[in-house]
């Protein structure tokens, strides 16, 4: 790729003044599904983790309804042998816990949720049987009824389908179960877009709810059905290990409160009442994907700083640890960011991602300078 600068040296000085939370600080680290094939990736992946100054790391081990980890209810993801159900001859959830706590950091894994596919052709038979190769007609459907086309971005399945929330409940169940892992991670915890989902069992729920509440709107309706099955997953995986952290990377923008205008919100435009999650305790902890820069003067459209705030406000006794894009050339903003955070009282942050923090070389900048002082992640009292 082209240039994108050397990152700023930190000036040696900053570790003197950084200001670390005494209760604890997340310090995560996003680590996607492309940025491992063999087990010695991992390996190196937690090391440089661990050399950085992080503390936790979110191991993608679910993209697409398929699994990056020995699995009873899914298949092996092609992603590791080239076809889907494969044994890989390697389990990367088995590594990384191993891994991530042998260097003592939590290994949380992450999982896409209601992406459940990704090409033209519906998932071939594998063993056990992709969800959407038994089940076609839980893919979201649009404004007529009609399931969301096969294709090459994601294909997704409607949280209004009670198979579909019982599916994902039991693969949250499998993972907890079967690894040690630190946490369970959802993303894309949410609606496709605005016109999803109105398949007949979505529609059915909504007649049903009309019944006991006429004042009930759409979009209401489908908050509460992802409310619900958020207060449902964590129930499921603390019922497995009561210690196990259950969070979500939710949406940056929640609702434009700042009179922005033209951008997507997570309330409106997905049906996702991230705010509701914490305020009522339904999850442990969100990670609000603020992907913009601070903005001279602070305020203004995407600002950072506002986001994080705007979220801070509905925390109730839940955690919020924004989520920075580390894909930055200049360091300076990634560390102004994270002071940001730390000075309103944000209980951590997490880096997007692993391979944008090596790929501009940000990591040994984080060492000397935010993460110079190690932290332990901050205590959940509630578990």
């Amino acid at each position: 790729g082209p240039d994108r600068g050397a990152p700023d040296a930190p000036d040696p000085g900053d570790a003197d003044d950084t200001v670390v939370p005494v209760d604890g600080e997340l310090r995560g680290l996003w680590v996607t599904r492309w940025d491992f094939a063999s087990a010695a990736d991992v390996e190196a992946i937690l090391q440089d983790a661990a050399d950085w100054g992080f503390n936790a790391v979110f191991f993608q081990v679910r993209g697409v309804g398929d699994a990056y980890y020995d699995s009873t209810v899914e298949p092996w993801a092609k992603g590791l042998s080239g076809t889907l159900g494969q044994d890989p001859g390697w389990d990367p959830l088995a590594v990384a816990v191993e891994g991530a706590h042998a260097r003592g950091l939590e290994l949380h894994a992450w999982m896409n949720t209601f992406t459940a596919w990704s090409g033209t052709t519906p998932p071939p038979v594998s063993d056990p049987p992709h969800l959407l190769y038994t089940h076609p007609d839980w893919r979201q459907a649009g404004a007529d009824g009609t399931p969301m086309a096969w294709n090459d971005s994601y294909t997704w399945v409607s949280p209004g389908i009670p198979g579909v929330r019982e599916h994902l409940l039991a693969v949250i169940e499998d993972i907890v179960s079967g690894y040690a892992v630190d946490g369970i991670h959802m993303d894309y915890l949410r609606y496709a877009g605005p016109v999803y989902s109105h398949d007949s069992w979505s529609e059915a729920a909504y007649a049903a709810a009309l019944e006991i509440d006429p004042g009930l709107t759409w979009g209401d309706f489908q908050r509460d059905v992802l409310s619900d099955f958020v207060g449902s997953a964590t129930a499921a995986a603390v019922a497995v290990d009561p210690a196990v952290k259950v969070t979500a990377a939710v949406w940056g923008i929640h609702q434009d409160v700042f009179g922005w205008g033209g951008t997507s919100k997570g309330y409106d435009d997905y049906y996702q009442h991230s705010h509701r999650w914490t305020e009522e305790g339904l999850i442990d902890g969100i990670c609000p994907m603020i992907y913009w820069p601070l903005t001279d003067p602070p305020g203004l459209r995407t600002d950072f700083g506002a986001l994080v705030t705007d979220h801070l406000a509905t925390a109730g006794d839940r955690h919020v640890y924004p989520g920075l894009k580390a894909d930055y050339a200049d360091f300076g903003e990634i560390a102004a960011e994270i002071e940001y955070a730390r000075s309103v009282g944000a209980p951590g942050v997490v880096l997007f991602a692993y391979s944008a923090v090596a790929d501009h070389g940000h990591g040994p900048a984080l060492a000397a300078g935010p993460f110079a002082e190690p932290a332990s992640p901050p205590p959940m009292p509630w578990k």
